[in-house]
């Protein structure tokens, strides 16, 4: 018994990190109703960058994502205007988010993946920060885990609530919701809906820049990464509910529960799969996801 609950402990502080990155895909995938396939190769971008700042200016990622987070949103502006944009323009009479977008996604993230591999080989590297070299002791040492982990998990929060916050509670996050349901009849209200999807595509962007500071602190960062959190994002956010924020936590947490008490009893590789029965299982029973909302018709 004593073994679950210390495996809970660790399910949720895992699940936090999985949350944190796929909060920024909730904005972008959710919201804005853009297809991101590239969502993992830019997290992995992003590590990359933690990783370059840290070997050669000895800069913590936890502080240098003061740096890469802004950074990131501007390239995700960028992306969205200068690229999706004119593919949204062209397809603009289509309902649903263009197919374009969708390929022109896939191949930037084997473009982007592929590009690092030839820069940084596929050799895994570790950044032994503070906070990835000490570790966080609780009930008589009986749970141990790494301060990255512990921070990774309280950034999930403090993310999300900002994302939702904004999305929620300003005038951006009206423009967001709005061009989000109809970007016709926003654009009639006069709302800018391409400037607002470029924000609302660097929010997330940013959102998942500052994933990539936990994830380099606590994981090996490699040109591959990107693919296996990727895919658990994308998982994750249909799970919880497409565009809802505390639906990608709860998600995330999920993911992180099966994964870490499943093992317990059974060997890793199939606790993942389990993870995977489970994401299955809720789409048939609840294909709006567990927070999400059907919409009327």
């Amino acid at each position: 018994m004593n073994n679950i609950l210390i495996a809970i402990l660790h399910g949720l502080i895992l699940g936090g990190a999985y949350s944190l990155i796929a909060v920024g895909l909730s904005v972008i995938f959710g919201v804005v109703r853009i297809i991101n396939f590239s969502h993992g190769a830019m997290l992995m971008a992003s590590a990359f960058a933690y990783y370059e700042l840290f070997t050669r200016f000895n800069v913590d990622p936890f502080f240098a994502m003061f740096v890469i987070a802004p950074a990131f949103f501007i390239i995700g502006f960028l992306l969205q205007k200068v690229v999706i944009r004119p593919l949204l323009i062209r397809e603009s009479a289509s309902v649903l988010e263009p197919t374009s977008v969708m390929l022109f996604t896939i191949g930037l993230d084997y473009a982007i993946c592929n590009l690092y591999l030839m820069i940084y080989t596929s050799r895994y590297k570790t950044l032994n920060t503070w906070s990835y070299k000490n570790y966080f002791r609780a009930f008589d040492n009986s749970f141990v885990t790494q301060y990255s982990r512990l921070i990774a998990f309280l950034l999930c929060f403090v993310v999300a609530f900002g994302l939702w916050f904004i999305i929620n509670k300003t005038e951006l996050g009206k423009r967001i919701r709005a061009v989000s349901q109809n970007r016709d009849a926003a654009a009639l209200c006069g709302v800018d809906v391409h400037t607002t999807y470029g924000i609302a595509f660097g929010l997330g962007t940013a959102a998942l820049a500052i994933a990539g500071a936990a994830m380099s602190s606590f994981y090996l960062v490699s040109p591959s990464v990107g693919n296996v959190f990727g895919t658990k994002s994308f998982m994750i956010v249909v799970l919880g509910g497409l565009g809802s924020i505390p639906g990608a936590i709860v998600g995330g947490m999920i993911f992180g529960l099966i994964e870490q008490v499943a093992a317990q009893f059974i060997p890793s590789t199939m606790a993942s799969m389990l993870s995977f029965a489970v994401f299955l299982v809720v789409l048939i029973l609840k294909p709006d996801g567990l927070l999400g909302r059907r919409k009327r018709k």
